[in-house]
């Protein structure tokens, strides 16, 4: 039977749990996806043990306790955590892949051939992210978001499962526009490249949909008017 490691959210401070080798779970608390390779952890043999350790670190706030269990199971957690950090080539094929430009499509590619017929793990799309050109942290988010709008849902705190094959707009009353007149606007006047996440900013305080904003980039990449010198940035051709 698999072990299970016990450890804290770093950010409601609750102890949740998962199976022994797994880097990443969503807490059942607040939501956050915990690194448990960055959290003290105690180990356990078995689910129904480390489920009975939850329960009394939450009863007790962890103390002494679970200091003691940490220390104990320090080096059989260090054997469980993945060591080598993966490689873009580790997951490629060799062939030249072609994504569709703009973060949010390439991460909606992902997830509907990953996540759409049966669920994907945090560990697997966090790998992923490196053959797609996404920051983690960035897809980290937009998992919270497209969980709150109904587009995915945790089956387990440590996978995902697409349920809906187009995402909903995040903002209430969001405008669905063309702004690739103004995009265009602003790179000629910044006369040097702007990240991505800063146009959706400016155009969010708008009132416009982050979709749109990646829509029109995508009609302007399509054209040949801009392009992507480095990933997450966008400049005039």
């Amino acid at each position: 039977m698999k072990p299970f490691l016990v450890f804290r959210c770093p950010k409601c401070k609750n102890f949740t749990n998962a199976p022994a080798g797994q880097k990443r779970r969503r807490c059942s608390y607040c939501g956050t996806i915990i690194d448990i390779t960055k959290a003290e952890c105690a180990i356990f043999d078995a689910p129904k043990l480390g489920t009975a350790a939850v329960k009394e670190f939450n009863a007790t706030r962890g103390g002494d306790e679970f200091q003691k269990s940490v220390e104990r199971s320090r080096e059989r957690v260090l054997a469980h955590m993945p060591k080598d950090p993966v490689k873009a080539s580790d997951i490629s094929d060799g062939e030249l892949v072609q994504f569709p430009p703009g973060k949010r499509k390439r991460l909606m590619t992902l997830l509907e051939k990953e996540a759409k017929k049966s669920p994907c793990s945090l560990d697997r799309i966090e790998e992923l992210c490196v053959e797609y050109e996404l920051e983690w942290k960035w897809v980290e988010g937009q998992l919270e978001k497209l969980s709150n709008n109904g587009t995915l849902i945790f089956p387990r705190p440590w996978s995902v499962l697409l349920v809906a094959t187009e995402e909903k707009d995040n903002l209430p009353n969001a405008k669905s526009k063309d702004v690739t007149v103004e995009i265009l606007a602003l790179l000629s006047e910044s006369k040097r490249p702007l990240k991505v996440s800063e146009l959706i900013r400016i155009f969010e305080e708008k009132g416009i949909s982050e979709t749109s904003v990646e829509s029109s980039l995508e009609k302007l990449m399509r054209r040949g008017e801009i392009f992507e010198p480095r990933s997450g940035q966008v400049q005039l051709v």
